[in-house]
């Protein structure tokens, strides 16, 4: 039994090692603020290369995507473990765009226009 749990926690890891642009894990204590106001309820999600997936419960439901080198958007195939972890269906991983700019992005903060020209900046932890 010992040799079946050792097995899977080394594919498991051997998977996100390989699949680490494809797979978020959830930040739970990264802070999102949204035209200089605290949002609450937002998940946040990064992966590997600090790329963000942003999810909202409360309505009005969101998710959204904010990847380096790609447009901001909605994920159109995500696949979630509730507040642990996300997987894309790709790497990129499709998403319908939204009118929106990344600003700038680093390892500890992530700052974007959303489509009403507010300005959103992610905290990451």
């Amino acid at each position: 039994m010992k040799k079946l749990i050792v097995l899977l926690i080394i594919l498991l890891v051997a998977f996100v090692v390989v699949e680490r642009k494809r797979v978020f894990v959830r930040d739970p204590l990264a802070s999102v603020t949204r035209a200089g106001e605290k949002v609450s309820g937002e998940q946040v999600y990064i992966n590997f290369y600090n790329d963000v997936l942003l999810e909202k419960d409360d309505p009005p439901m969101l998710v959204m995507q904010v990847q380096k080198g790609q447009p901001v958007g909605i994920p159109t195939n995500l696949r979630c473990i509730h507040w642990i972890a996300c997987l894309t269906d790709s790497n990129p991983s499709s998403v319908i765009p939204l009118n929106a700019s990344i600003q700038s992005m680093s390892s500890k903060n992530v700052h974007f226009l959303d489509d009403d020209g507010k300005h959103w900046v992610v905290t990451l932890h």
